[in-house]
């Protein structure tokens, strides 16, 4: 039980606290999940990062997939509820006040300033998970062809997932 309520805790604070989207909260997950507790190894948590990106909604895919390997099925149950609740809340109690939200100055200037350190925590999910993936030439090539294929050719990132997947599976 003890197990289930440090899920619990732990991923309503990530669902609290991921603004800007699934790639935000890298970091915060690894700290959490690798480092503080070693409920994962930096290989499982990355495949649980995999997993999340080529299926709908990454944050509650990988939270699900944590969960269950921490806890089975009750883990993955806690881990979700928690991760979503926050959103959830937020939502049913900002319905009344978007209207007043997008007039106010001082909630646009903070959102202006939250945006620009989204971009820092997603270089650092980048960072992080390039360090324990990038390991020879094949992987550095695969990563960089996907570079050129988002950048410069606009590649829909799902083909550019399915191409890398079949690449990994045949070589």
């Amino acid at each position: 039980m003890d197990i289930l309520l440090k899920l619990f805790w732990v991923f309503l604070k990530i669902g609290t606290f991921s603004f800007g989207g699934g790639m935000v909260i890298i970091p915060l997950v690894e700290n959490e999940v690798v480092m503080k507790y070693g409920w994962l190894t930096k290989r499982e948590f990355i495949d649980a990062v995999t997993l999340g990106q080529i299926t709908p909604g990454p944050v509650v895919i990988s939270a699900t997939f944590i969960g269950y390997k921490v806890y089975g099925i009750l883990g993955a149950i806690v881990s979700t509820v928690s991760v979503i609740l926050p959103s959830f809340v937020m939502i049913c109690l900002a319905t009344q006040a978007i209207k007043k939200f997008q007039e106010n100055k001082l909630l646009a200037n903070f959102f202006r300033g939250a945006r620009i350190a989204v971009i820092g925590m997603i270089l650092q999910a980048g960072l992080s998970i390039g360090k324990s993936s990038l390991i020879d030439f094949k992987t550095i090539f695969i990563a960089g062809i996907a570079l050129i294929s988002l950048l410069k050719y606009k590649l829909n990132p799902i083909w550019i997932l399915l191409g890398a997947g079949i690449v990994g599976l045949v070589s």
